[in-house]
């Protein structure tokens, strides 16, 4: 079964982090890692992925950290997983039948329905929720 691994969340989360400060400022790693527990070293390599892939880019010196290299509205949530986690597969070729290939499909096209949304998507999602839960006494 189709399953998001660690890579698949921390690169999610450190590109909804970005997508959030979004054109204001780059943001370092430890800081990201720190405010999210994930190991920085970790971190590290799934942001190289993502700067290879074009979804981030890289400053250096005291002032440097990462930015998203797109705006939030570009940035597809399927393409981010599928590059950190490899092609969406819900069962593997050599495993479906064809009694159960309509199915499958299925399932594929609505997993793939789900995660079709962008960053911007997800940002304006976090926030609804917490507005949601703004309490006052």
């Amino acid at each position: 079964m189709f399953t998001i691994s660690a890579k698949g969340v921390y690169g999610l989360t450190a590109l909804l982090e970005l997508g959030e400060r979004y054109p204001r400022s780059s943001v370092q790693i430890r800081d990201i890692a720190s405010a999210h527990n994930i190991p920085q070293h970790y971190l590290e390599q799934i942001l190289v992925i993502l700067k290879k892939a074009g979804f981030v880019e890289s400053f250096r010196g005291a002032q440097g950290g990462y930015a998203l290299a797109r705006e939030p509205r570009q940035v597809q949530v399927l393409d981010i997983l599928t590059n950190l986690e490899g092609k969406l597969e819900v069962v593997s070729e050599d495993k479906q039948n064809n009694a159960l290939n309509f199915f499958w499909k299925e399932l594929d096209q609505s997993i793939r329905d789900i995660l079709d949304l962008t960053l911007e998507d997800l940002i304006e999602r976090k926030q609804k929720q917490r507005q949601t839960f703004t309490y006052s006494i």
